[in-house]
């Protein structure tokens, strides 16, 4: 039939179908993003130490997936379409579907660590730490020690503030990655606090 698809009547050789299809995926990735109304710059995140840097791409990810998966699914069943037009909807369809899952699949992850964080520092005792104490060997922290509870944990008011910091950017985190960069510095900062009460 004339509207049977194939590689020679519609495209000259594959590796046109390859971008033809991929292109048709970005797009529907681009119509996900369009429709959820969250666009996500790229970002580069720091360690605490600034050992570690990672780079987050943000929403960028989510039209490389749509086309990643259109070409998977059309590839797969490629003998079945009938034409150009069933192969453009299914691209375009899929690569909808696929960023949309990516994004709930990234943001679920996000929301667990986000949870496992605030669990967290509700769980624990926090004070300020009374640096100036410190030097001249008196009482080291402001606060009273509770026997009943969880034990104190002793902050600065700059480690303090960075503990908030981190809160805030967690609640912010585009990536779980990112996520898991803030989530392990709180617990850093915890510990360097609850080795004070000893």
């Amino acid at each position: 039939m004339a509207g049977d698809i194939s590689l020679g009547t519609h495209f000259p050789d594959f590796w046109t179908y390859v971008l033809f299809v991929v292109s048709a995926g970005v797009l529907g990735g681009i119509g996900n993003i369009l429709l959820s109304g969250e666009f996500r710059l790229w970002r580069k995140v720091k360690s605490e130490d600034h050992k570690g840097v990672y780079y987050s791409i943000g929403s960028l990810k989510e039209p490389l997936i749509g086309g990643i998966g259109a070409l998977l699914v059309t590839l797969m069943f490629f003998e079945t379409y009938k034409n150009v037009e069933n192969v453009l909807y299914i691209s375009i369809l899929t690569g909808f579907g696929s960023s949309a899952f990516l994004k709930r699949y990234i943001d679920s992850k996000i929301d667990l660590i986000q949870q496992q964080s605030t669990a967290l520092l509700q769980m624990e005792n926090l004070q300020y730490f009374n640096e100036e104490s410190e030097s001249t060997e008196e009482t080291a922290v402001k606060g009273v020690m509770t026997t009943n509870g969880p034990l104190p944990v002793y902050l600065t008011k700059d480690e303090m503030q960075r503990l908030l910091a981190l809160q805030s950017r967690l609640g912010d985190a585009i990536s779980h990655k990112e996520a898991k960069v803030y989530q392990f510095e709180m617990k850093a900062l915890i510990n360097r606090g609850k080795q004070r009460a000893f």
